[in-house]
C-alpha cells in the first residue's frame, strides 16, 4: 500500500527544469512521507479498535456470574455482623451527619444517667456499705463518698434525672403543638403517644426477662456471690421444668405490668430483674402527663402554667415524688414555649412599634410595659460583663444542684455529714431523712438549669454521650443480669491471679481487683445493651407503630 501510493505521486510530478527539479523532488519525498505515516497510523488505529472489540467480546462471553454463599456460610456471617456492636460497624466518610435536636442534651444526659445507675447497682454488690455514707460523716473518709463524685454510684439520684426527662420529652411535642395551635395534630401526637405507651415500655421488658428466665432455668445464675458487700442481687428463680418456669415468670411479669394497679412499688419484688421497679412509675407518670396536656390543652399559657404549679405543689406536699418529677419535666415544656407562644401571637398580629397596638396580644403588656428600658436592656444584655456574669450564675446553679442531687441516700448519716445536716433540718417530717424530698428536687433544679443554659448542654451532646443516650434504655435493662453472667466471674478471675482474698472490704489491694473487674464489665455491659437495642428496643417501637397503624381508622 504505501508503495502503490508513493508510485502514484511519482507519476503525478510534472516535468520540470533542473534548477527547480530538486526542490520539487524533495517537497514529493515529504508528501510521500507524511502520506505513509498517517496510512500506517490509520491501519494501526483499525488494528487497536478491532483489538478492544475483540476483547470487550472475548471478556463478556467469559464473565461467569458468581455463585451464591451457602445458606449456613450466609447466616453465619449475618450473625457474626449482628453480634459486632454498632459503633464498630465502618461509616460512609461521605454520609452527612444528622443534625442535632434542640433538645438533643436531654437523649445525652439520659445515657449518662442511665450509665451512673449501672456503676451504682455494679458497686452495691462488690463493695462494702461504708461508701454509701456522707463524706466526713464518721472517721474514715472514702474517695466515693465526695459529693458530686458520688453521682456516678447514686441510684435515686439518676432515676430521678430519668422521670424529670421523661416528662420533658413526652411534652415537647404536644406543647410545641400547642403553640403553633395545631389542634388536629396536638389530638393525634397525644391519642398516639398514650395507645403505644404501654407496649414501648413493657414489651422490651418482657422480652428481656423472659430471656433472663431462660437462662435461669439452665442454672446460668447458680454462681455464688461474693461475701461482704452492700446487698445481693437477687438470683432468678430455676424451678424444675420449663412449663413450671414460664408459668412462674408471667405469674411476676404480670404483676409488674398491670395497667391498672395503684401500687407504685408493685415492681420492687420482680425476681427475674429488680431494677424494672422504675417501669411500672414510667407507665403511671406517663398517664399523669397526658392527661395533664388534655386537661390543660384549651387554657391560656398563663393558666396552664399555673395549674401546673398547683399540682407540684400538692404531690411533692403529699408525697407523690415520682409524679412531682413527671409533672415537673411537663411544666419544663410548657415554659419553653411559653415566651414563643407570646412572640407568635405577635408575630401573627404584624405589631410593630410604629403602629397601633395589639391590645389582644399577650405580649403587648409585657412589651409595652418595657418600652421605656429597652435600650438600657439590649445595651446591658449585649455587654460582656452581662455575659459572664449570666454564665457564672448558670454554673454556680449547676454546680449546686449537683451537690444537693449527692445527699447521702439510706445511709442513717445525714446528721452527721457536714453541709447535708444543715438542710436536712428543712426536711418535711413526711420524708424523714430527706433523701426522698432532697433529691427529687435537685433533679428538677439540675434539669431546669441545663435547659436554660446553652454552654452547659454541649457536655450532653458529644457522641459518646449520645451513643449512650441511644442505648439507654437497653443498658438499663440488661445490666443487671450480667452481674451474675459476666460481672462475678470477672471478679473471681482478678481475685485468682492476683491472689487477693475474695471478700469486699475497703482495702486498696480489693479495690484494685474491684477496678480491673469493672473495666471488663462495663464493656460487656455496653455490648450486649447494643445488641437488644438494635434487635429488641429498636423493633419494639417499630412494632407499636406499626400496630397502631393497623387499628386506626382511616381517614379519606
Amino acid at each position: 500500500m504505501p508503495g502503490d501510493l508513493e508510485s502514484s505521486l511519482l507519476k503525478s510530478q510534472p516535468s520540470s527544469p533542473s534548477s527547480s527539479s530538486q526542490a520539487s523532488f524533495s517537497s514529493s519525498l515529504d508528501d510521500l512521507e507524511y502520506a505513509r505515516i498517517c496510512q500506517e497510523d490509520k491501519v494501526e488505529s483499525f488494528r487497536i479498535e478491532t483489538l478492544e472489540v475483540e476483547d470487550d467480546i472475548s471478556v463478556a462471553d467469559t464473565i461467569v456470574a458468581p455463585r451464591p454463599l451457602p445458606p449456613w456460610l450466609r447466616y453465619s456471617k449475618n450473625l457474626v455482623l449482628a453480634l459486632i456492636p454498632s459503633f464498630l460497624h465502618p461509616v460512609d466518610p461521605d454520609a452527612t451527619p444528622k443534625p442535632l435536636h434542640p433538645s438533643a442534651w436531654l437523649d445525652g444526659l439520659r445515657g449518662l444517667a442511665a450509665f451512673f445507675v449501672v456503676c451504682h447497682h455494679w458497686s452495691l454488690c462488690t463493695l462494702t456499705g461504708e461508701f454509701r455514707r456522707g463524706f466526713m460523716s464518721d472517721d474514715t473518709p472514702i474517695f466515693l463518698q465526695i459529693p458530686i463524685l458520688r453521682l456516678a454510684v447514686s441510684g435515686l439520684s439518676n432515676v430521678c434525672v430519668f422521670f424529670v426527662i421523661s416528662g420533658y420529652a413526652l411534652s415537647y411535642k404536644p406543647m410545641k403543638l400547642i403553640r403553633q395551635k395545631k389542634s388536629a395534630e396536638f389530638a393525634i401526637a397525644t391519642a398516639s403517644s398514650a395507645f403505644r405507651r404501654y407496649i414501648r415500655l413493657f414489651l422490651p421488658t418482657m422480652i428481656t426477662s423472659l430471656a433472663v428466665a431462660g437462662l435461669a432455668y439452665f442454672k446460668l445464675f447458680e454462681l455464688e456471690p461474693i461475701p461482704g458487700p452492700l446487698i445481693t442481687m437477687f438470683r432468678p428463680p430455676a424451678l424444675d421444668n420449663v412449663w413450671d418456669q414460664v408459668v412462674g415468670w408471667w405469674g411476676h411479669f404480670s404483676i409488674l405490668s398491670d395497667p391498672m394497679a395503684k401500687n407504685l412499688d408493685r415492681g420492687r419484688t420482680f425476681p427475674y430483674q429488680p431494677q424494672l421497679w422504675t417501669i411500672p412509675v414510667e407507665f403511671d407518670g406517663s398517664l399523669i402527663v397526658f392527661l395533664a396536656h388534655v386537661a390543660f390543652y384549651r387554657v391560656r399559657p398563663s393558666v396552664r402554667i399555673f395549674f401546673l404549679v398547683c399540682l407540684l405543689v400538692y404531690t411533692i406536699h403529699s408525697g407523690y415524688w415520682q409524679f412531682f418529677l413527671f409533672l415537673f419535666g411537663l411544666l419544663l415544656a410548657a415554659l419553653r414555649f411559653y415566651g414563643d407562644d407570646e412572640d407568635a401571637d405577635y408575630e401573627s398580629n404584624g405589631y410593630d412599634w410604629e403602629t397601633l397596638p395589639h391590645l389582644s396580644s399577650p405580649s403587648y403588656w409585657r412589651r409595652e410595659g418595657l418600652r421605656g428600658f429597652s435600650a438600657p436592656i439590649s445595651f446591658i444584655k449585649s455587654s460582656k460583663t452581662y455575659c459572664i456574669s449570666k454564665k457564672t450564675l448558670q454554673l454556680a446553679s449547676f454546680i449546686g444542684a449537683l451537690w444537693v442531687l449527692s445527699f447521702p441516700e439510706g445511709s442513717g448519716s445525714v446528721a452527721q455529714t457536714p453541709g447535708f445536716r444543715t438542710i436536712s433540718w428543712l426536711t418535711p417530717t413526711r420524708y424523714g431523712e430527706g433523701d426522698g424530698f432532697w433529691i427529687p428536687v435537685a433533679a428538677v433544679w439540675l434539669v431546669s438549669t441545663i435547659d436554660q443554659s446553652q454552654f452547659i448542654q454541649p457536655i450532653f451532646t458529644g457522641r459518646v454521650i449520645q451513643y449512650l443516650g441511644r442505648i439507654s434504655f437497653a443498658i438499663y435493662l440488661v445490666h443487671n443480669c450480667l452481674i451474675w453472667l459476666w460481672g462475678y466471674h470477672c471478679i473471681q478471675f482478678f481475685s485468682a491471679i492476683t491472689g487477693i482474698p475474695l471478700e469486699a472490704n475497703l482495702s486498696t489491694s480489693w479495690g484494685f481487683v474491684v477496678f480491673l473487674s469493672t473495666c471488663l464489665y462495663l464493656p460487656g455491659v455496653v455490648c450486649v445493651a447494643d445488641f437488644v437495642q438494635r434487635y429488641v428496643d429498636v423493633n419494639a417501637v417499630k412494632f407499636a407503630a406499626w400496630f397502631e397503624g393497623k387499628l386506626i381508622e382511616k381517614t379519606k
